[in-house]
C-alpha cells in the first residue's frame, strides 16, 4: 500500500495523473481516467501523422523468380527464357521480364521484336512487362525485383554467360534456377569435372560451387527450398552416342551438385527463324502464313515447361 501511495504522489507532481480527490468519504477511483492530450501533443500529431505503412498491411510479395543462368555462353538461355515467358503470358499469368546482360540484351531484343511483329501483322500478342536497369548494380536490381514481386506472379531473369556481382544477386534471389547445357563435355566443366574416357566424376565445377554456396539455409530465408534445374539443350539428333554420354555424366553430377535434370529444346531451324521476330510456334495459330505448326516441336516446349514444375495452375491446365 505504501508503494502505491508513493507512486500516485510522484506522478501527481509530474502532472501525468490528475490530483487525488478530496476526502469526501468515497473511495478514490483507480485506475484514474485517461488524461486528454495536451496542446503540444495535439500539435505534434497534426504535424507528424502516422505513416501509411503503419496503418495499412503491407502486401506480401507473391512473384516467383525464375533465373536462367550459366556461366558458359551460347547454351540457349535467352531462347529458353523467352519461350517460358511467352507460355506463361499465353496462360494468362502476369509476367515481368528482366535481362541482366546489358551488353547483349538478347531477351529484351526478342521481346521488342515481338511488339514490332504484333504491329506489323495486326495481331494481339500477349507479352510481359519489360523491366530495365539504368545501372547494373545490385541495389537497383533488388529494388526492381521487390516492386515486380508485388505486381506480378512470375519474374523471368536472363543472366549473362559470365560471373558478376549482379548475376550472383539474381541467383541468390531466385526461387527457380534453370541452367541449360549443350551436349559437350567442355560445357559440363562449369557443373562438374568428368573424365571423358573413363566417365569418372572428379569434382564440382565453378558454377555448381557458386549455386551450392548460395543455397545454404543461413544465407537466405525462403518460404520453400530453391529448385535448381539443368536442361540438356540444343541436342541435334535423338539417341546419339555423345548425347547419351553427356546425359550419363549429368546424372552422376546431379546428386552431388543438387539439381534436377530435365529435357530442353532441341536444335531446330524453326526456333532460329521465329526467335528474332519475337515469335513462338504457338503464335502461328494467328499467323499461319509464317509456317506450319510442327506438333513435335510444340510438344517439346510443353515437355520443358511441364518439367519445370512452376506454381501456375493456369499453365498446368494449358499444358494438359
Amino acid at each position: 500500500m505504501r508503494f502505491f501511495a508513493r507512486f500516485k504522489r510522484y506522478f501527481s507532481r509530474q502532472k501525468l495523473l490528475p490530483p487525488p480527490p478530496r476526502e469526501t468519504g468515497a473511495a478514490a477511483p483507480w485506475p484514474p481516467a485517461p488524461v486528454a492530450a495536451t496542446a503540444r501533443n495535439a500539435f505534434q500529431s497534426a504535424v507528424s501523422p502516422e505513416p501509411a505503412w503503419l496503418k495499412y498491411p503491407v502486401t506480401p510479395p507473391k512473384g516467383h523468380i525464375i533465373v536462367f543462368a550459366n556461366e558458359k555462353g551460347g547454351v540457349g538461355k535467352s531462347m529458353s527464357a523467352f519461350h517460358t515467358c511467352i507460355a506463361l503470358c499465353n496462360a494468362g499469368e502476369s509476367v515481368a521480364a528482366l535481362d541482366v546482360d546489358l551488353r547483349q540484351l538478347t531477351l529484351h531484343r526478342a521481346l521488342w521484336a515481338r511488339l514490332e511483329s504484333a504491329t506489323e501483322y495486326g495481331v494481339k500478342l500477349p507479352g510481359p512487362e519489360q523491366i530495365m536497369l539504368a545501372q547494373q548494380n545490385e541495389s537497383e536490381l533488388e529494388e526492381k525485383l521487390r516492386m515486380a514481386r508485388i505486381r506480378h506472379s512470375f519474374i523471368i531473369i536472363d543472366v549473362g554467360g559470365h560471373d558478376s556481382p549482379i548475376a550472383r544477386r539474381a541467383i541468390f534471389m531466385a526461387d527457380t534456377i534453370v541452367t541449360p547445357v549443350n551436349d559437350s563435355f567442355i560445357d559440363l566443366d562449369m557443373l562438374g569435372r568428368i573424365d571423358p574416357r573413363s566417365g569418372e566424376f572428379k569434382t564440382l565445377g565453378n558454377f555448381a560451387r557458386l549455386v551450392e554456396h548460395l543455397k545454404e539455409p543461413g544465407l537466405a530465408i525462403r518460404p520453400k527450398p530453391l529448385d535448381w534445374v539443368v536442361m540438356q539443350n540444343r541436342s541435334r539428333s535423338l539417341g546419339t552416342k555423345n548425347e547419351i554420354k553427356v546425359r550419363e555424366a549429368l546424372e552422376k553430377i546431379a546428386p552431388v551438385a543438387g539439381f534436377r535434370l530435365v529435357p530442353g529444346l532441341r536444335e531446330r531451324v524453326t526456333y532460329r527463324e521465329l526467335f528474332p521476330q519475337g515469335l513462338t510456334l504457338f503464335d502461328l495459330e494467328m499467323l499461319p502464313q509464317l509456317g506450319r505448326m510442327q506438333p513435335q516441336a510444340r510438344e517439346e516446349i510443353w515437355a520443358m515447361l511441364r518439367a519445370l514444375r512452376l506454381p501456375s495452375e493456369a499453365l498446368n491446365r494449358a499444358i494438359e
